[in-house]
């Protein structure tokens, strides 16, 4: 007789006892899926003949774990009692009770069932019957736990296959139910005649479905789907949105995004308004080895209703706008990109996606990182969608190089050198080529008494090229070429002193810098290209040239000088104060009145940081007149309160009068003012208003938020109020949306308010 003696028991409890044969033997038993009832009769040497191997048809071992196993050789059934857990290709099975019957190849467990899913959802029943592979099975009252803490219920459930789980007059929500009195509704869930969690294609779908609030329907649908909680992204209709735009009157945009492969996916997003012809967006994502590359796209066809700006273009006509974006690596140091930004005309983007960018900047570079070394090349273009603006330059090539020695590696110091060639292309106008080099050293002393010296040099070599260059005294455009040569040298030194006291650290440092450079005449020799703007503060006091630029130098010796004032405390806690001014030593004419360094003089800066706790924080900045002791410029930004009621503010004044002694003054100034409440664990309020006081009082827009958030819906009201008006576009007035996400559903949003492109991503959920 051939050997038939099963394989070894795998043993999971130490607690077991003699077989009796015929009648039962507690403990674990390992099994095989197809032959359970015969690897279960290992335990009784009477029926050894019959045995199987404990393994199944898989290969994967099936593990059966109870306080008592019995076997009814007439009825072919073995019975588990007490704790019993049955698991198989991880999915595991407990239950009070569990049989199987030879004769049918079924499972039956009872008695608080328990199966957990290899995708981790746990299934709670009262009874449930499982084929001897535990691929199908029949549930009654069903309950599932998913792994995102959604649940679903039904009065019965059936699993196919082991992919699909089919479940009648079931209930869905990922809501938490109330704990004083779990039998309440849910603050929302779908209730549904069927409902079909397709695993394998990562799918929940629903047949005559209703959504209810608080208990109360509020929607039907006779079919729906959804993706299931291991799904990223999946093809399918996004959440719609419709409301009522200005000029572009009633609207609904309904996405519709494309899975393409797991490196590249896509949206559609056709829209229909009831004043203006039919809208069709989208966008184009994929990511390569090497980079990444997004296209965003839309165009819009019709008429656009008369304008407050009679030359705006009005008629039938094709609008639309395109942003592309590109970043690839072509090895570890260098990598190559673009960005393109255009649309076809000035008010577009804020007609139908609420963007209102001033200038829309399109770039093509390449560019390379080596440690503490940099090099690019880059190509600019610019479109200004401000009404009435000029044509911008077109910047080919822009080209730089910059590099930063190890400390102590020159001189005890470091090293650095910048350089740069420029190109500015106009039409009409002047046109600039320019080339850059710039080497420089610095050094930091520490003395034994405590003063903090930095050396500070450096050299610019500069040769300029202009076409149609008209010279800032006047007279006729000419072609320039020019050279410059500009040695700057500067001397700083602080002297922190620390005093330690109890429960805080108080610092006092005085410094002072001395510069030393050649006088220069700015207005007339050269073109100016990157130094339009200047502003002195308290960042660029203590800069060697104060001109955002290097069209624009700081010629002459000046000597700088002010007092840093910090206190700490060591519970947290700060608060520091700066003061400062420059003095120059020569008169110069280059400075553009109102700049603050108009004298020898500068005007005096200041600033001042306090944040002793956490619920306190004022940030205060000012410039102020060397002359009239007027403030320039100041401004003023501060928040107090805790979470639960926090009030903010914030205020500029700037002072742009060219002369001051001119009657009227060139002046801005504006405020806005807020308040956030957290009036519950689950409802917040905020509400804030701008308001202009000069040059032409009034407000500018206000706007008030009421939020309501929970783990599984967020409601929101909005409520905005726009007092500008653009020329050549229509006046925003008032509006008022609402946003409602419903957590593994989607967003609702009314109406399409601020669409963004170049997003955050695109999201089936």
């Amino acid at each position: 007789m051939p050997n038939t003696s099963p394989r070894p028991v795998r043993t999971r409890r130490s607690k077991r006892r003699p077989p009796v044969p015929g009648r039962t033997q507690p403990g674990l038993l390992g099994l095989g899926v197809l032959g359970l009832a015969m690897a279960m009769a290992t335990a009784v040497p009477a029926l050894a003949q019959t045995a199987a191997p404990a393994a199944s048809k898989d290969n994967q071992p099936v593990l059966l774990s109870a306080d008592e196993v019995t076997y009814d050789e007439q009825q072919e059934l073995v019975t588990a009692r007490g704790n019993v857990e049955l698991s198989h290709g991880g999915r595991t099975v407990h239950a009070d009770t569990m049989t199987y019957n030879k004769r049918s190849t079924v499972v039956t467990a009872s008695g608080r069932v328990r199966v957990v899913e290899p995708s981790g959802d746990i299934v709670f029943a009262d009874y449930a019957e499982l084929t001897d592979d535990m691929r199908d099975a029949f549930i009654q009252n069903i309950r599932v736990l998913m792994t995102d803490n959604a649940r679903m219920a039904g009065n019965e459930g059936e699993r196919r296959g082991g992919d699909i789980m089919r479940v009648n007059r079931a209930v869905y929500s990922p809501c938490e139910l109330c704990s004083k009195d779990p039998e309440n509704p849910p603050l929302w869930q779908i209730r549904a005649v069927r409902v079909v969690h397709d695993k394998e294609a990562q799918e929940i779908r629903y047949k005559d479905a209703t959504l209810e609030l608080f208990g109360f329907p509020v929607a039907y649908t006779p079919y729906m789907s959804q993706p299931d909680p291991t799904v990223d992204r999946k093809t399918g209709f996004l959440t719609p949105s419709y409301g009522n735009k200005g000029t572009l009157g009633v609207f609904v945009r309904t996405p519709y995004y494309i899975d393409i492969a797991p490196d590249q996916d896509a949206t559609v997003e056709p829209g229909f308004y009831s004043k203006v012809g039919p809208f069709l967006g989208g966008q184009y994502r994929k990511r390569f080895e090497k980079g990444i590359l997004q296209l965003d796209a839309s165009v819009a066809d019709g008429e656009i209703p008369k304008q407050p700006n009679p030359t705006t273009n009005t008629k039938n006509a094709v609008r639309g706008h395109i942003f592309a974006r590109g970043l690839f690596n072509i090895d570890d140091t260098w990598r190559w990109g673009f960005d393109l930004r255009r649309a076809s005309e000035f008010s577009y983007l804020r007609r139908y996606y609420g963007v209102r960018d001033d200038v829309l900047t399109s770039r093509a570079f390449i560019e390379g990182f080596s440690g503490r070394n940099y090099a690019g090349l880059n190509a600019y273009s610019f479109q200004d969608l401000r009404y009435g603006y000029d044509r911008q330059p077109q910047v080919l090539p822009m080209a730089q190089y910059s590099a930063l020695g190890e400390p102590g590696s020159l001189l005890g110091g470091r090293w650095s050198l910048d350089s740069n060639i420029l190109g500015v292309i106009r039409r009409d106008g002047t046109s600039t080529r320019r080339f850059m080099v710039q080497p420089g050293w610095q050094r930091e002393i520490v003395s034994d008494m405590g003063f903090v010296t930095t050396l500070n040099t450096r050299v610019l070599m500069a040769g300029y090229s202009a076409e149609d260059y008209q010279p800032v005294t006047g007279g006729s455009t000419q072609n320039v070429s020019r050279g410059r040569f500009f040695p700057q040298a500067d001397i700083k030194v602080r002297y922190p002193f620390v005093r330690y006291a109890d429960g805080y650290s108080q610092v006092i440092e005085p410094v002072v810098s001395f510069t030393m450079a050649p006088r220069v005449n700015n207005n007339a020799a050269l073109p100016n290209e990157d130094s339009q703007d200047y502003e002195l503060d308290d960042t660029n006091l203590f800069a060697l040239n104060r001109f955002s630029g290097i069209d624009r130098l700081e010629g002459g010796s000046r000597v700088t000088y002010g007092l840093r004032t910090a206190l700490y405390r060591d519970k947290g806690g700060w608060a520091s104060l700066f003061a400062g001014q420059s003095y120059r030593f020569t008169r110069d004419e280059d400075y553009p009145n109102g700049s603050g360094l108009t004298n020898r003089q500068s005007d005096y800066i200041g600033r001042l940081d306090v944040a002793p706790v956490s619920w306190f924080d004022l940030n205060y900045g000012l410039r102020i007149d060397q002359e009239t002791l007027r403030p320039r410029r100041h401004g003023v930004t501060a928040a107090i309160g805790p979470g639960e009621l926090r009030l903010f503010t914030s205020y500029t004044y700037v002072d742009q009068t060219v002369d001051r002694y001119a009657v009227s003054r060139n002046v801005v100034e504006q405020g806005t003012v807020g308040v956030g409440a957290r009036l519950s664990p689950r409802w917040s309020l905020s509400v804030s208003h701008q308001q202009a006081m000069k040059p032409v009082p009034g407000p500018r827009n206000s706007n008030a938020t009421l939020t309501y958030q929970d783990e599984c819906f967020t409601f929101q009201v909005i409520a905005l109020r726009d007092f500008t008006t653009t020329v050549g576009d229509e006046v925003e007035g008032n509006t008022v949306y609402f946003r409602m996400v419903f957590k593994n559903l989607g967003e609702f949003n009314s109406p399409n308010f601020g669409s963004a492109i170049f997003g955050s991503g695109t999201s089936t959920n």
